[in-house]
């Protein structure tokens, strides 16, 4: 029998009877489509949470027509875009003798974030911020005698160093190339600086991939 070119999938029939199979999509073009998507959040147009997931989903794209629906909602290459409006200096947050929860915060283009709690605990979603323009967030974390929490969507990179506790539990071989990163760097005295996931078990569809491989794996052993 032929190989099977479809993927498993069934190809479109046109007027002549004949079927037409799905075109493979190559490397060159996920990397293209990654490139758009990381102009569309440097636009503005989409949070660093969607960045990640579509840029997943980008990777594992087996067929032309995937990457097609992964860009759909997104102008063409070449389009006339308004730029986001550029700002200078890191965008700071701040929480003093209360607390203070941000569920999406405004972080700008700088790429950079000040956070800090004096006698009070600062939450920052970052799941559904805008991402800066390069993909990578750099924050500088203070807490005295208060707390700083910072929520990171699944399929980013976290680097953490000084006095952070890094509670993602995110191996680096489950992020998929050119995911976003998030640099934490932190300062703490009779408080706490953490950086955490989302609640719930939401699933990328790396992870999906990952497991799937594993479970086959598995099974020839």
């Amino acid at each position: 029998m032929p190989a099977d070119v479809t993927g498993g999938h069934r190809p479109e029939r046109h007027g002549t009877g004949q079927r037409t199979p799905r075109m493979r999509a190559s490397d060159a073009e996920r990397e293209a489509v990654v490139e758009r998507l990381s102009q569309a959040t440097a636009e503005g147009r989409l949070t660093l949470e969607e960045l990640a997931d579509r840029s997943e989903a980008a990777f594992l794209a087996r067929h032309r027509d995937d990457l097609d629906r992964i860009a759909a909602d997104l102008p063409q290459p070449g389009q006339e875009t308004r730029q986001a409006r550029l700002t200078k200096g890191p965008a700071v947050f701040r929480a003093t003798t209360g607390d203070v929860t941000h569920e999406s915060p405004a972080l700008g283009t700088s790429g950079e974030v000040e956070a800090t709690a004096v006698l009070g605990d600062l939450t920052l979603n970052l799941a559904h911020a805008q991402a800066p323009p390069s993909g990578e967030l750099r924050v500088t974390a203070k807490a005295w005698a208060g707390d700083v929490k910072l929520i990171v969507p699944e399929g980013v990179t976290v680097e953490t160093s000084g006095s952070v506790r890094d509670r993602t539990r995110r191996r680096t071989h489950d992020v998929p190339p050119g995911a976003p990163r998030v640099h934490v760097k932190g300062t703490a005295y009779l408080g706490e600086i953490t950086v955490v996931r989302p609640r719930g078990n939401r699933r990328t569809t790396w992870r999906e991939w990952i497991d799937e491989a594993l479970d086959t794996a598995t099974e020839f052993l």
